[in-house]
């Protein structure tokens, strides 16, 4: 799923606004006093206060806020700009947590973990079997790129993750986000308010409330997560939280800028790369880097009917990401690409990571120059790296 930007807004105050917005990768130390700006916005003169991080968009401002979110600020509504001298801090776990529930209401909960916080309307195990999920992939994630000299930095926030009951439920609160779409997709990962949004497709709430209506109980926290990973969309629904966990976890520590620019066959593929789910684990996931056997079969498939992506069109453009009659195929080679290229050439594939994260946040990268940064790591003979390509992953099973 692409790590989308989005933008949505809620007053908390005469004053006060609270801005979902993109998490973009800080350095702590040199974080310190706070700024303050007064800002007409949808027709109101509003103070903000936060820390001005550097844009590679000179009429567009990039304000981190305390819940450790960016907003996006136009520069010409900026009335009045000034430095209050104070330390800049983030907010606490416990005053995230206050938030999220005055925006979710009394039919949510809230799941606590070491690095991330679960806010939920399904049933409790539900939320605690998401939570396990992503404490594995956090645990996984460092150790994998710790082995391969990733430089990463640790989340020190909590991460906030949604998880919805059911597709109506997650419609309601992304309609802003997504629109008519939302009918497709299960699950994203949000860069401008840096949650992931889920629902359970296994519709473990609604089976269980008809379970108790009907005298039966549940079962004990293991049978009903079994249920889960018995449930024809088992796969998909471990593939989502694992994918959108991976994204959530490359744009906080470090991997991937936020709001810069980051080529989608590397965001989409590397995600992919760590999401083949593991049905025979108890948690439904077990390690990283697993053949992918759902885009293997898509890759395959692409090769036998002769309908493979050119190679330097995947690498210079996101286009073929945004049209439905590539979209699939995107993905089928951006995973083949990632996979390949991390078991086969995992130095340069390191070095092209880095690259990434000298990009300003909302700079621009030209078709040229992508395909440059590509060749300047990995060589410049494309035909030769992708028939080497395509002769490795015909032999995966």
């Amino acid at each position: 799923m692409l790590a989308r930007y989005f933008q949505r807004f809620f007053i908390t105050g005469p004053l006060g606004l609270w801005i979902l917005s993109a998490v973009f990768l800080v350095d702590l130390s040199k974080v310190s006093a706070v700024d303050r700006l007064q800002v007409h916005l949808r027709g109101e003169t509003v103070i903000l206060r936060g820390r001005l991080l550097d844009s590679g968009d000179p009429d567009t401002l990039l304000l981190l806020h305390e819940d450790n979110q960016l907003q996006k600020i136009s520069g010409q509504n900026v009335l009045k700009r000034e430095n209050d001298k104070t330390d800049f801090k983030f907010a606490s776990r416990e005053k995230i947590i206050e938030s999220l529930r005055l925006e979710f209401g009394k039919n949510f909960n809230i799941h606590q973990t070491a690095h991330y916080i679960v806010c939920f309307n399904t049933v409790p195990e539900y939320a605690k079997w998401v939570g396990t999920l992503l404490e594995r992939l956090h645990r996984a994630y460092y150790a994998y790129w710790g082995k391969r000299r990733g430089d990463l930095q640790s989340v020190a926030d909590p991460l906030v993750v949604i998880v919805h009951k059911n597709q109506s439920s997650f419609s309601r609160y992304v309609e802003g986000d997504l629109g008519v779409s939302s009918e497709f997709i299960p699950g994203y990962y949000n860069q401008e308010s840096n949650r992931i949004n889920l629902y359970d497709l296994s519709r473990l709430t609604e089976r269980q409330e008809k379970m108790k209506a009907q005298g039966s109980r549940p079962g004990t926290s293991a049978q009903q997560i079994r249920r889960v990973l018995n449930h024809p969309t088992a796969e998909r629904n471990v593939a989502t939280i694992i994918h959108e966990g991976t994204h959530q976890l490359s744009f906080n520590s470090g991997m991937i800028r936020r709001l810069s620019y980051t080529p989608l066959w590397l965001s989409e593929g590397m995600a992919i790369y760590f999401e083949a789910p593991d049905l025979s684990h108890a948690v439904g996931w077990s390690a990283i880097g697993s053949v992918n056997q759902y885009h293997l079969k898509q890759f395959q498939q692409l090769v036998k009917t002769g309908r493979l992506l050119e190679l330097e069109d995947l690498l210079s453009s996101d286009e073929v990401f945004r049209s439905s009659e590539t979209v699939r195929a995107a993905y089928a080679q951006s995973w083949a690409l990632n996979y390949f290229l991390q078991k086969t050439r995992p130095e340069q594939y390191r070095s092209f990571v880095k690259m990434q994260r000298l990009h300003a946040p909302l700079s621009e990268v030209p078709a040229k120059q992508r395909l440059s940064m590509f060749i300047s790591a990995f060589g410049s003979g494309l035909s030769e790296l992708e028939k080497d390509l395509l002769n490795y992953v015909q032999r995966l099973k």
